[in-house]
């Protein structure tokens, strides 16, 4: 089996100080978080991929780089922004760049106070919210075509370029709120929001027969919350970082990416009390252009 890397760093002091820089800091408190109407039975964000994309958003691999939480956290930005889109929103999906809100986050909001690999969560909801994201592509001297450990590495050290902290500001996160509870992220999920969820909750890597994962040792980890069930197996849908084939097993109700695993709502809503997982809502997207789907498919299977 291949070797887990991880990367989440738990920061309650990060956490709160992001968070008095939000007029709304809770997802709870916010119009969708305080909506009294009843949840749907399920929410599905993929399902918006598939309109928009025509098929999921290929499976991720940060490799050996402690970079969950820039993963993480792109993930459910890139569901919000197919959920966006879907709903009648004029931009289009660019694939976005996770070692760039990874060095963000470390450097831009953190002040480059971390040794070694490693993130936390608000710092990187903070900078998609006060910088933005940016497309995979060339960009000057430094090409973001594809995903490389080695240059996620550097720029975990040394931040994003200027140049890049310009573009990224073409495309910010205008709504990030933090999400405490398993209910508040289906609320957020119903929204059409995807949530970043940082925990030390570990868990099998096999789904059993209905894609789920069972809680198991300690991952200190990020991964993208992009669907719940609130009948029969309560539960939500976790996308992992780790590539389409870490985890096996079938993926169980609605079809979802092979690189994810459902969870027990009440093993969720456990990550969620650890204080550092974030809704994400207002995403600033693209000019709209055809995409060629399966070229896209083809280019993420040969970068692994």
């Amino acid at each position: 089996m291949r070797r887990k890397y991880f990367g989440w760093v738990p920061d309650a002091r990060a956490v709160d100080a992001v968070c008095e820089q939000l007029k709304t800091p809770l997802f709870g408190a916010t119009p969708a978080g305080a909506d009294p109407a009843p949840l749907p039975d399920h929410a599905y964000l993929w399902q918006a991929s598939r309109k928009v994309l025509g098929g999921l958003i290929p499976p991720r691999d940060q490799g050996s780089v402690g970079s969950c939480v820039g993963f993480g956290t792109v993930a459910a930005i890139e569901h919000t922004l197919c959920a966006e889109i879907a709903a009648g929103d004029p931009d289009g999906f660019r694939d976005l760049a996770p070692e760039i809100v990874y060095a963000g986050s470390r450097v831009e909001v953190g002040g480059g106070r971390l040794r070694g690999d490693g993130s936390v969560g608000a710092w990187a909801a903070d900078f998609a919210r006060r910088w933005g994201v940016l497309e995979r592509g060339k960009h000057g001297a430094l090409d973001l075509t594809t995903y490389s450990t080695k240059v996620c590495r550097q720029l975990g050290v040394t931040g994003v370029p200027d140049a890049l902290e310009t573009a990224c500001r073409k495309h910010p996160v205008e709504g990030i709120a933090r999400v405490d509870s398993f209910e508040a992220a289906c609320r957020a999920l119903a929204a059409g929001y995807g949530v970043s969820v940082c925990s030390s909750q570990g868990f099998l890597m096999k789904r059993d027969l209905q894609g789920f994962c069972a809680a198991r040792g300690i991952w200190n980890h990020c991964m993208a919350l992009v669907g719940y069930r609130a009948t029969g197996r309560a539960g939500g849908f976790l996308l992992n970082s780790w590539g389409g084939d870490a985890h096996i097993g079938p993926t169980g109700e609605g079809d979802p990416s092979s690189a994810g695993f459902w969870a027990e709502a009440s093993v969720i809503d456990r990550m969620l009390r650890q204080g550092d997982s974030w809704a994400f809502s207002r995403v600033s997207g693209f000019p709209r252009r055809q995409i060629d789907f399966q070229k896209m498919q083809m280019t993420k299977r040969r970068n692994g």
